[in-house]
Order: structure tokens, then sequence, then C-alpha cells
């Protein structure tokens, strides 16, 4: 049976469902490839603009394919605390 983590952010009713696999792939790579070039960074001491950007330029920094960049982002999603 797959697993499947489920955010909701209150106030704009936005319901996403991430796959488990695709979480877990997500901190691999999180504490992977991002912790070796630099200290890990909080994404709530940002906001989702601001993210998104940095997260545009360290795919092309980090190497990473879409599908990790894609599961990187899930993974974050599930890190960040509704405002």
């Amino acid at each position: 049976m797959k697993k499947f983590i489920f955010l909701m952010t209150v106030g704009l009713f936005a319901v996403t469902f991430i796959h488990a696999d695709d979480v877990d792939a997500g901190k691999k790579i999180y504490t992977g490839k991002c912790a070796r070039c630099h200290k890990l960074r909080d994404p709530n001491k940002y906001d989702e603009a601001a993210w998104d950007k940095w997260m545009v330029k360290m795919k092309k920094k980090a190497k990473l394919t879409d599908d990790q960049s894609q599961q990187l982002a899930d993974y974050i999603k599930t890190l960040r605390t509704p405002k």
C-alpha cells in the first residue's frame, strides 16, 4: 500500500498529497547533497518566493535532475510551517 503525506495550508485551504517515498528521497538529497557544501538552512526563515529562488539557483549548482528537485521540494514542504 502506498503511503502519502497530507499537507494542508491553513488559510489558503491548499491540499497537497506527497508520496512518502519522494519525501524520503528529498530528505536524503537535503542531508546529502545540500549539506555537502553548506550548512542546512531553515526554510521557515525565508518566504516562499525567496526559498524558491534559492532552490532554482542551487538546483543548477548541485546538478539535480528535475525529479530530484521535485523530491527535494516535497521534503522542504514538510518542514515549512504555514503562516
